[in-house]
């Protein structure tokens, strides 16, 4: 479990606002949403609502000015599902305030076990993750099946995170390797992660040491509402259900949404099967293309074909 005080970290409780206006100065591009959101850049063409676990719908002409203000193609955000907006993604979300380890079923917990035995989980600044953390983003990068993973992309994304101060990030070592790290952006009361790790050290289990001291430490020592685990992947030949099935074994409730992408009214014109036909076929050429997959999926998505990984049902019994 992390604590504050063995690994030197302070809670800095930063609001929306606060948030909102951090990405700004880090150049991302910015626009207030309603009830407690807003609206950045994602990626080169998409606006995306934050928090994303944020399920209102938007108000009347609200997706409308995002699109015409910000001059990008498409904007998405998640509602639950219903029968006017059916599944068509998997949110991961943990709430639970009594996580424990023997919540978890046997061959987590031993994992778990072997990690924390192992492992030395630290808090660590961004100067330290670049020295560091190439190998980790490389390799998972790689494993996601993307051409992304190079140590110059690593710096660039790197030094995009480390102007954002709710951002930071919690490290797994083995001896003197830095062999996994998550990212966590911290607001108001929840938390987003996200996951790197070394391929030659996945024996030790440094993902799952990594997810389980993060969520005990906000939703148990710290009481956060919410800690998020993010979205199902919209790109095209993702490890949909690897992931599915390593989110829920740690602890996280899958709970089925519905992601709306609306295309901006001059881009509307081009959302039909045959640009969808077009990217994929372009995307044969180029499967590690981070922004042909999104592209890819994102058509799929507003033209209902999409898939979705099956839930399995967890154990809960102690060992």
């Amino acid at each position: 479990m992390i604590g504050e005080h063995t690994l030197g970290y302070k809670k800095q409780n930063f609001s929306i606002t606060e948030y909102a206006a951090d990405l700004a100065k880090s150049g991302i591009q910015v626009l207030p949403g309603k009830s407690g959101t807003l609206w950045t850049r994602y990626e080169s063409g998409a606006m995306l609502r934050r928090p994303t676990f944020h399920f209102e719908p938007p108000l009347s002409g609200e997706v409308r000015q995002v699109l015409w203000q910000s001059r990008a193609a498409i904007a998405s955000y998640v509602l639950k599902a219903d029968e006017s907006h059916p599944t068509n993604a998997w949110l991961y979300i943990c709430t639970d305030y009594a996580y424990a380890l023997d919540k978890l079923d046997p061959p987590v917990r031993r994992n778990i076990r072997r990690g924390l035995k192992e492992l030395r989980i630290a808090i660590i600044t961004s100067e330290q993750l670049l020295a560091h953390g190439t190998l980790a983003f490389c390799d998972t990068r790689r494993r996601n099946g993307l051409s992304d993973g190079t140590p110059e992309q690593f710096r660039l994304w790197l030094t995009a995170l480390a102007r954002i101060p709710e951002v930071i990030f919690l490290s797994a070592w083995k001896d003197d390797e830095l062999v996994a790290f998550l990212t966590i952006t911290e607001v108001d009361d929840w938390a987003e992660l996200g996951c790197y790790s070394v391929d030659a050290q996945l024996l030790y289990r440094p993902n799952d040491t990594l997810i389980y001291s993060a969520l005990s430490h906000y939703l148990v020592e710290r009481r956060f509402r919410i800690v998020s685990y993010g979205l199902s992947s919209i790109q095209t030949n993702s490890n949909a259900e690897g992931l599915h099935r390593f989110k829920t074994k740690l602890g996280f409730e899958a709970l089925p949404v519905h992601r709306a992408f609306v295309p901006h009214p001059l881009f509307g014109p081009f959302v039909n099967r045959l640009t969808l036909c077009c990217v994929s076929t372009v995307l044969q050429f180029k499967p590690g293309n981070r922004r042909l997959r999104k592209a890819n999926g994102m058509l799929a998505y507003m033209l209902g074909e999409t898939y979705i990984p099956e839930i399995e049902e967890r154990s809960t019994n102690s060992e």
